[in-house]
């Protein structure tokens, strides 16, 4: 019985992907019925980006024959057949979302082919560094008998006319939270800031305002403080990054504290505007190191020490901070957990699908 590890085909994956392969993607060449004569070493990473100048279409390549079993390991001999530019889109490599809308001013956008709320956008929060942590605005008071305030409760905020505030003003309603510490390194990276709702100035004074609470995320409380709020559009999938940078980092933690993330959920990442991060920059979510099942017997004889990396999913960035980012989860291959690495992918790569026939 042939032993199915090959050690450059694994090592050869793994070294494509750490030297940056991923992310620089170039335009699909059309295949013409072409197919590849497997040779000992290549892998179906190499191969399809050889002939479709793109390493993450592989999953479609690996669909289109359905005679490999396992991606990961080809025979010299084999022959792979590459599927053309049309075919690709066939199985979904550029498909677009029916119905999506084509601007993004509305209450709801499409990021990565998925529905996402301005809700969500808006209550997503961020980690915070000890410089930004500047908000004296707060709510003060209020007339309202119980403690947690609701959508049209009225309150009273210690900011007015002296800081320039007019009637009609937006602030969000934030609430400052623990530290926020990077998995690995434990360097403490800011404090973790929620947003809870919105206010709108009702009445403007010199230095005590009326407001109303016109959005509830989550419970309000008097102490909250104040962040100055403007409108931004949404993000849709047309907004995606499409410039060529490199940029590597780790998702930190999600939102609310929990692991096994999923489509939708939204997470802070160690990367920021210092790193070149804007708000539309796509991330490919992957994981490295030694897999959790390996036959070691088996590895050991073939003198594997090294393993191909996994794609777990992709994110796109919501908002940018200095040093770290807020973003939301846009498509889970597998289970997700903060500690997995990311690298910047344009939007000129196609979206991750976990080998669905579509």
């Amino acid at each position: 019985m042939k032993i199915r590890f090959q050690t450059a085909v694994l090592t050869a994956l793994g070294a494509c992907f750490v030297a940056g392969v991923i992310g620089l993607a170039g335009p699909v060449l059309g295949s013409d019925g072409r197919s590849h004569n497997v040779i000992r070493g290549d892998t179906l990473w190499d191969v399809t980006n050889q002939y479709l100048a793109n390493p993450f279409f592989w999953p479609k390549v690996w669909q289109y024959n359905p005679h490999i079993e396992n991606p990961h390991l080809i025979y010299p001999g084999e022959q792979v057949r590459i599927p053309s530019r049309e075919e690709l889109e066939q199985m979904g490599i550029s498909r677009a979302v029916p119905g999506a809308p084509t601007g993004s001013v509305g209450a709801t956008a499409f990021v990565g082919g998925h529905l996402v709320e301005r809700p969500l956008f808006e209550s997503s929060g961020f980690i915070a560094s000890p410089e930004e942590l500047t908000w004296d605005g707060a709510i003060v008071s209020s007339w309202e008998e119980q403690n947690m305030l609701v959508e049209r409760d009225l309150v009273h905020v210690n900011i007015g006319s002296r800081e320039g505030i007019k009637t009609g003003d937006l602030f969000q309603i934030i609430r400052v939270g623990d530290d926020v510490r990077h998995p690995v390194t434990k360097e403490a990276l800011g404090k973790q800031v929620s947003v809870h709702g919105l206010l709108k100035i009702t009445t403007s004074k010199e230095d005590l305002s009326v407001a109303r609470i016109v959005k509830s995320y989550s419970e309000i409380e008097v102490g909250d403080k104040l962040r100055a709020y403007h409108a931004e559009p949404l993000l849709t999938s047309q907004d995606l990054s499409t410039e060529s940078k490199s940029i590597d980092g780790m998702i930190v933690k999600n939102t609310l504290g929990k692991d096994n993330l999923a489509v939708r959920d939204v997470v802070y990442i160690d990367v920021g505007k210092e790193d070149g991060v804007t708000v539309g920059d796509r991330f490919i979510i992957y994981r490295g190191g030694v897999p959790f099942q390996v036959s070691r017997p088996d590895a050991l004889s073939a003198g594997i020490t090294e393993y191909p990396p996994d794609i777990m999913g992709e994110l796109v960035v919501l908002a940018a901070g200095t040093k770290s980012a807020t973003a939301v989860v846009v498509e889970e291959l597998y289970e997700i957990n903060p500690g997995d690495k990311i690298k910047y992918s344009p939007r000129s790569l196609p979206p991750i699908k976990k080998y669905a026939i579509n």
